[in-house]
């Protein structure tokens, strides 16, 4: 049998979990599971996150335990407002990666959230131009924040081989899977939680990721007070084509009211669990935001 690949998103709800497994032709989806721990984190950039250590450590060693046994592997989604996420242009290429981090360590020092020698940074360039000059998505976390999540995952006998974001594992389910195109918008429509991303060219050139009640009316302020900011310096993202991940449940009237805020069609996407072979342990979970983040996640590690 083939190695679990295990997905942890972390909410403040609790840890929502996805194992697969590599079984050709399809991947086999083992289960999804929702470990519980109200009032155990509150997601912040620049104090730990974790106020009950001890009630963190068993979720996450019952919740792998219960789908992949022993296996120790795993990717961590962490909350985007646990770390920021950064676009920026640099005027130079760097000569190695070190020296990117601390280039762009000092160009957003006044953002970080927190000093430069206390922030864990990590970047990619997706777009490069003849001048030299070139856009990076940068991913900061403060260390405090960072050494919190990882030495408990350690203490819950696992290992976190790759920590991301929620809406860049929500992104990245989505993508191989798709045919975005080269040029697309994606809004995720979650209980909590808005996130509006710009992908062209694939390369990832704005995202923003608001946290609030949600409701239909707040809803569409938000993305109409977005898409005034994103125009002015994107303004090929009015005609570009739109894709919404929309949590079950938002409400009935949901595409009426991105069509509307987005003044074109919006295409409500399918997670599409039945793709997955095998009669994966599913605990009910529906195919909320967070399950498919932990799925994007598990997929990485592929």
């Amino acid at each position: 049998m083939s190695r679990f690949y295990v997905g942890v998103d972390v909410q403040p709800a609790g840890l929502f979990f996805a194992v697969l497994q590599r079984n050709r032709p399809q991947t086999r989806l083992v289960g999804l599971r929702f470990e519980s721990l109200e009032g155990v984190l509150e997601a912040s950039s620049r104090k730990p996150n974790i106020h009950d250590a001890r009630r963190f450590v068993e979720g996450l060693r019952r919740g792998v335990d219960s789908l992949a046994g022993q296996e120790e592997r795993i990717a961590l989604s962490l909350p985007d407002r646990a770390g920021r996420i950064y676009l920026t242009d640099i005027d130079a290429p760097f000569k190695t990666h070190d020296e990117g981090v601390e280039v762009l360590k000092w160009r957003l020092k006044a953002n970080l959230p927190a000093a430069p020698t206390q922030v864990q940074l990590d970047y990619q360039v997706f777009d490069k131009h003849e001048s030299g000059r070139q856009r990076c998505i940068v991913a900061a976390l403060a260390r405090p924040v960072l050494e919190q999540y990882e030495d408990l995952v350690n203490e819950a006998g696992r290992h976190a081989i790759q920590i991301d974001f929620h809406s860049l594992n929500l992104y990245n389910y989505y993508r191989p899977r798709l045919d975005l195109g080269d040029e697309f918008i994606l809004v995720s429509l979650e209980q909590g939680m808005l996130g509006i991303q710009y992908v062209l060219d694939h390369g990832l050139c704005y995202q923003r990721v608001r946290n609030f009640k949600l409701n239909p009316e707040r809803a569409f302020r938000e993305i109409t007070r977005t898409l005034v900011e994103a125009y002015e310096s994107f303004p090929s993202m009015k005609r570009c084509a739109v894709f919404a991940h929309v949590d079950p449940g938002v409400g009935p009237e949901i595409d009426k009211l991105l069509c509307s805020a987005f003044d074109r069609e919006v295409k409500c996407l399918d997670p599409a669990l039945k793709r997955f072979g095998g009669e994966g342990r599913t605990g009910g979970l529906q195919p909320v935001g967070p399950v498919v983040a932990a799925l994007g996640a598990a997929e990485r590690m592929m």
